[in-house]
């Protein structure tokens, strides 16, 4: 399906097999971990997600500055959220909770085009 947005497009696919490497356009998650509508937003003051490849939460102020963006680059990040739940800080990281593991029978890959 492709959805259309102001500032991009989204297509979800559902697929066998993780094909690619995820990159800053496309993710690839647990289907079955998804809370619908996903909702795209801003940032807000005490977000917080759990970065892939890390252990634990982090909040995304810190997030950001330990990637060292500047205030123009925060202002413009967006989130892609399921239910109240931050999935994707868009273009920088997928949120491990919804990450494929061994466990997963449902992939779906989501990629966004500004």
């Amino acid at each position: 399906e492709v959805v259309m947005l102001p500032l991009g497009t989204f297509q979800f696919e559902e697929v066998e097999a993780i094909s690619e490497s995820q990159t800053d356009k496309a993710i690839f998650v647990d289907a079955n971990r998804l809370n619908f509508p996903l909702v795209v937003r801003k940032w807000e003051r005490g977000d917080y997600f759990y970065p892939f490849g890390m252990q634990g939460k982090k909040k995304l102020s810190k997030f950001f500055k330990d990637e060292k963006l500047s205030l123009p680059q925060k202002e413009n990040c967006w989130l892609l959220c399921s239910g109240e739940e931050i999935m994707w800080v868009m273009g920088r990281r997928l949120d491990s909770r919804f990450a494929v593991d061994n466990d997963t029978n449902k992939i779906l890959r989501i990629s966004f085009e500004p």
